[in-house]
């Protein structure tokens, strides 16, 4: 029997897509470009006549960082997805117990229960937790 009820299966299957699909819109707006302009991105995405090049420089930095946390959210949703694909959605990947519904509910994307999470923050010293 799966780690999760067939209703919790199937909300937590549509909020990932939705997740997905709309991550994957905001990093396409981010990297393409329309013919001739540089995508958001890129160094010069952000340079106008006359303008400060340092912060040009900053906003373009800005982009990348909001890029590479997308990036690392669509990772973790499509691993998400493939775990409740494969049947181990909702099982801790550290020591193999369940995760409670209410933890996955709140939390799509988690991949630990709350002891385990807990225990790897005081590993790292704080820790950011999971992201959706």
């Amino acid at each position: 029997m799966p780690p999760i009820s067939q209703s919790l299966h199937e909300e937590v299957a549509q909020r990932l897509q939705q997740s997905r699909e709309a991550t994957l819109a905001t990093v396409r707006a981010r990297t393409d470009a329309d013919a001739g302009d540089p995508p958001q991105i890129g160094p010069g995405a952000h340079m106008v006549t006359g303008d400060d090049s340092p912060e040009a420089e900053m906003t373009a930095h800005d982009e990348q960082h909001f890029a590479d946390h997308e990036t690392a959210l669509l990772h973790e949703i499509d691993a998400a997805i493939g775990r409740l694909e494969s049947g181990g959605y909702g099982i801790c990947v550290s020591c193999g117990c369940d995760i409670p519904e209410e933890r996955l509910r709140a939390t799509p994307t988690v991949q630990t229960c709350i002891p385990c999470q807990e225990r790897i923050e005081q590993d790292q010293g704080g820790g950011r937790g999971p992201t959706m």
